[in-house]
């Protein structure tokens, strides 16, 4: 029977191989027989298992790999050795995050950190938050990647080993690509492969990489494939190793930087060798990055089918927070400008819902309001804590015509939301939530403030609802420059809130707004007292209805409501224009603006 001594000896060699990525195959039936034969009250019992597991999950068997790791974990809570316990999590951690994970990975790795600290271990300490830097990497939060990893990168490196932080900062340098950053990608990758490491060609193959990548992202493609050559001349001998499928990656990712559409089917090959259980998160990815070029391209109904191949492949695995990527993707990314082709019918969204809860995300506060479309709750957020508005509408008691309509109108929602630029006085829509009971929980940025109606009444002060009318002016433009028509413009579709400058009007519900005029399933719809004659007459319409509809607001500060003051001049002759019948009589937003303002302008001094 070896000694404690002899066992610790062996495995201080085994973990440097480990470490070093080397001889998978070969440690593996080697760290099997040590675990039979290192008794279980071992100080050395846990890291046999732990290395065990790493080797396992390397070779392509995370079940076994969590297997191993699990029992290391409890050996180590028994033995109450918080530095294996430390280090055991931050493995665990690895195979969540490969797998698509999300809340597994998280938790394991907030155990690692409460022991690596418990163990007053700087250097544990700064491994299990570099592993929460890559947990952000896999999940794609590319930019939360690149703020922690960038931290971490930049503190005093004594806590790290040399081959842990550059390892580190290669990882940076995979955020910085992926958060669209190649400068400063590019400069990290030159100065680490300046001086790569002698005794590790994988980190060395890793730089290469990088640095091709950021070139390509700069639009060097010479550059990038002089990088690319360097990566394939350090390519393992062996074809099956993995550095030969991320090599093909990046290849495929240099032919779409240059619109070479080939890189398409490399990608869809790829996604389809990726077939074991710890690389479906891989598949995944590459699946959504071809659908992206697909989208782009003008081919939805080919993107459509990958994503809803990734989101088969996360569900057979019981991958559920893999699935709710594929899900935002297919709701929320490019895939929400083409949701008529991802969406073929209304029973598809209801497959996408899933197993999610409303219950798992939200905590509904109180209810807001309650129209025909549904019930509007305030409520909290529970991914980052903040009070969202919440649209609650039932599918399950309505017709299939009517379903389809409610469909179409989240899907302008969404199509919106992933139009225009950020912060354009617009609720953001943040996601959409699905209830097997055939409920659509639509979230929304909480707008808080009251609806610009509200101000109309008694007596409307004419200078501030000027300057609120300006600011949806402004808004319109923006949308119409966008190509969207919002079609229900009102006074109970203009939020008012407290913002930097003052008071400013928000635009929401773009339920029927229009995006694509030669698939307009909601031409008719509109409230009677703004909706444009030819949008009444369900003909094709543009940006110009929403004129009418401002005119029609700009006509209620004056006239309505019983107040029949006249409207002053030459705001009148303007808003009769607005009024015209014929959209080619009608005057443009800049003009409305001017008249606005001057109006304005008059009335206050």
């Amino acid at each position: 029977m070896p000694t404690e001594a002899e066992f610790e000896a062996a495995l201080e060699v085994i973990e440097a191989k480990v470490n070093q990525r080397q001889s998978e195959t070969e440690l593996a039936p080697k760290l099997r027989s040590l675990a039979q034969a290192i008794p279980d009250e071992s100080p050395q019992r846990p890291r046999v298992l732990r290395l065990r597991g790493i080797v396992l999950n390397r070779l392509k068997d995370p079940d076994k790999a969590l297997a191993c790791l699990h029992e290391a974990r409890r050996t180590a809570t028994e033995q109450d050795n918080l530095a294996e316990i430390a280090k055991i999590g931050r493995e665990i951690t690895v195979v969540h995050a490969w797998r698509g994970e999300d809340r597994d990975a998280a938790l394991a790795l907030l155990r690692a950190v409460a022991a690596a600290y418990l163990h007053d271990d700087d250097a544990a300490t700064m491994l299990a938050l570099s592993e929460a830097g890559r947990v952000e990497l896999e999940a794609r939060h590319f930019d939360e990647a690149v703020r922690l990893l960038a931290l971490l990168a930049n503190k005093t490196p004594q806590a790290l080993s040399d081959y842990e932080l550059f390892r580190t900062k290669i990882n940076l340098c995979q955020a910085l690509n992926r958060a669209d950053k190649p400068k400063q990608a590019l400069d990290l990758a030159n100065a680490l492969a300046g001086n790569p490491p002698t005794d590790n060609l994988r980190l060395a193959f890793l730089t290469l990489l990088e640095q091709a990548r950021a070139h390509a992202g700069l639009k060097d493609f010479a550059a990038a494939a002089d990088s690319r050559a360097r990566a394939r001349g350090l390519l393992p001998t062996d074809t099956n190793k993995f550095e030969h499928d991320e090599y093909r990656e990046a290849a495929a990712e240099m032919k779409l930087a240059q619109g070479d559409a080939s890189a398409i089917e490399d990608l869809k090959f790829l996604a389809k060798k990726y077939t074991a259980p710890n690389l479906t998160v891989r598949a995944a990815n590459l699946r959504m990055m071809a659908a992206g070029v697909l989208f782009k391209t003008g081919k939805p109904e080919e993107a459509g089918r990958l994503l809803a191949d990734a989101l088969a492949a996360a569900v057979k695995a019981g991958l559920p927070d893999l699935a709710g990527r594929v899900r935002k993707e297919m709701l929320e990314g490019d895939g929400a400008k083409h949701l008529d082709t991802v969406l073929k019918d209304a029973n598809a969204i209801e497959a996408i819902g899933g197993e999610w809860s409303i219950d798992r995300q939200l905590i509904r506060v109180e209810q807001l309001g309650e129209g025909g479309g549904g019930k509007v709750y305030r409520a909290i957020d529970l991914r980052d804590g903040q009070e969202v508005a919440v649209k609650e509408v039932s599918l399950a008691t309505h017709s299939k015509e009517k379903r389809e309509q409610i469909l179409a109108t989240v899907r302008n929602e969404y199509a919106v939301a992933v139009t225009l630029p950020k912060d354009v006085g617009i609720a953001n829509v943040r996601g959409l939530l699905h209830d097997p009971d055939g409920t659509l929980f639509i979230v929304q940025d909480l707008i808080k403030g009251t609806s610009l109606s509200k101000l109309y009444t008694p007596e409307p002060a004419r200078p501030r609802l000027l300057a609120l009318l300006i600011d949806v002016a402004d808004v319109l433009a923006v949308l119409h420059a966008n190509g969207v028509v919002h079609r229900d413009l009102k006074p109970d579709n203009v939020m008012v809130r407290r913002g930097r400058q003052g008071e400013e009007a928000v635009l929401i519900d773009f339920g029927i707004a229009l995006l694509d005029p030669e698939n307009d399933v909601l031409k008719h719809f509109g409230t009677a007292a703004y909706i444009a004659p030819e949008q009444a007459r369900g003909q094709k319409v543009d940006g110009r209805a929403d004129i009418y509809s401002l005119g029609r607001m700009i006509e209620q500060v004056w006239i309505g409501q019983g107040r029949c003051q006249t409207i002053p001049k030459p705001l009148a002759g303007v808003v009769a224009q607005m009024l015209e019948d014929k959209p080619e009589n009608r005057p443009t937003l800049d003009a409305v603006k001017a008249a606005l303002e001057a109006c304005r302008k008059t009335l206050t001094a």
